[in-house]
């Protein structure tokens, strides 16, 4: 299906088919945001914790409402996914492959598919520099900027970044929108990060912080020898610098080497939504597609919860997974985002992934960004492009706008589409979906 054609009204619950994968990120720091009564622990966990990634199979599961979760995990035996009796659905992980009582799809083995390798796009980060001073005010852009309140001449982003920003009128969007997307929390599920950065100061809600690999609450970035390592501190960093008082929610999901597990992911979707995530960044790509997946996200998006996935970066038609199922006519459809990378000049990024399937685009190509050891670095890929539009997302939550129920998140993300620029590449006019995410002609709808 052609995204430009497609209507995004609110369907039924249906089922779908999708599974995630990795690339995401989140960056920050022990200090407390607001009603984070929790001090940050270093300390790791010595023995070993009961992980969704330890079981083989998984089950998705269509319960009555009469069945509690102690008798469900009596019958099937292994580690809850996900328990919904409200809404009849359930994810059960664990060793056997016959099906149970209450199985609504044929089991599914729990795959470990997922790397950030699967983007196809090797070396994601350079131009490492020290932390220094940090943000830089704006250079141009929106003339109030300037001379605005002191919510909007703070320092939000850095000043390489600007033209990027410039070009998705950012800070027109911001001068409307003093919250800054303060109240709105986003939870980025990736490969770990640097919980002192210095970027990430009273940004993080530690209190709820979660590492889904080691099994405690400690999301901390791995070593600097492994593939994913500030690839997490990296991507949330750029939902700051959009949404500069939001704050993150960091759920490690992904090894150091950057791999993760059906079942981990989807019991992150599931955890976060649980821990009051109004955006769930998935800065993440998958070839696979499983009904699990599919089902943690649509019980996310039942909740009004806006899931923003990477398209990837394989620079062909083939958009990965859950990218592809956001341009679907279902529930998961309406309350996800798939995203791929445009450069400066509008044009698309030659790793990204477009076609059919893909539904918007956004700034992807050497933007400045967080990485371990207070250090900056220069990034590139759908992996950054997507919290772009998760941080947009966010500052038009933080306005008040409605997003308690699937119908009120599609409103706002058809309004995000709609308001997109154009696709502009004579090259690919049909295969950027709706075109580039323009974030003042989205806020205009709440301002």
């Amino acid at each position: 299906m052609v995204p430009q054609s497609r209507n995004r009204f609110y369907l039924s619950l249906t089922a779908a088919t999708l599974t995630a994968a990795l690339l995401a990120s989140c960056g920050s720091q022990p200090n407390q945001p607001p009603n984070s009564q929790a001090t940050l622990t270093t300390q790791k966990v010595t023995s070993t914790p009961d992980l969704p990634k330890n079981y083989k199979y998984l089950h998705t599961l269509s319960i009555p409402a009469s069945v509690s979760r102690a008798s469900l995990q009596k019958m099937y035996g292994g580690y809850i996914v996900a328990y919904h009796p409200e809404t009849g659905n359930a994810i059960i992980a664990n060793n056997n492959l016959s099906k149970g009582s209450y199985d609504s799809e044929g089991v599914e083995v729990n795959s470990r598919s997922f790397n950030i390798s699967v983007q196809g796009f090797s070396t994601w980060a350079t131009g490492f520099s020290t932390w220094a001073t940090g943000f830089s005010t704006w250079a141009t852009g929106f003339s109030t900027w300037a001379t605005g309140t002191s919510a909007l001449t703070m320092a939000t982003t850095f000043s390489q970044n600007v033209p990027a920003w410039n070009m998705i009128q950012l800070s027109q969007a911001q001068s409307l929108v003093p919250e800054l997307g303060q109240g709105v929390k986003v939870a980025v599920l990736d490969t770990g990060f640097d919980l002192s950065h210095p970027s990430f100061q009273g940004k993080l809600d530690i209190r709820n912080a979660k590492d889904f690999i080691d099994g405690d609450n400690v999301p901390q970035e791995g070593g600097a020898q492994f593939d994913g390592y500030g690839h997490g501190t990296a991507a949330a960093s750029i939902v700051l610098q959009i949404a500069p008082k939001v704050t993150i929610l960091p759920i490690r999901v992904l090894d150091a080497d950057g791999n993760g597990d059906t079942s981990t992911i989807a019991s992150a979707i599931d955890y976060a939504v649980s821990a009051g995530a109004e955006v769930i960044n998935l800065s993440l790509g998958s070839n696979v597609n499983t009904s699990v997946l599919n089902t943690a996200i649509q019980n996310a998006v039942n909740k009004g919860v806006a899931v923003i996935c990477a398209s990837g970066n394989t620079g062909n038609t083939a958009v990965l997974f859950p990218a592809v199922r956001a341009d679907t006519t279902t529930v998961q459809g309406y309350g996800s985002v798939g995203v791929g990378s445009v450069g400066t000049n509008f044009l698309k990024s030659s790793f990204s992934t477009y076609g059919a399937n893909l539904e918007i685009t956004a700034p992807g190509e050497n933007l400045v960004a967080a990485f371990p050891g207070s250090q900056i670095a220069s990034v590139t890929g759908t992996s950054f492009s997507t919290p772009v539009v998760s941080g947009i997302v966010a500052l038009a939550l933080s306005t008040g706008a409605p997003n308690t129920t699937a119908r009120e998140i599609s409103a706002i993300l058809t309004n995000l589409n709609s308001s997109a620029t154009a696709p502009r590449d004579p090259l690919f006019l049909l295969g950027l979906g709706y075109g580039t995410v323009n974030a003042y002609s989205f806020i205009k709808n709440y301002r």
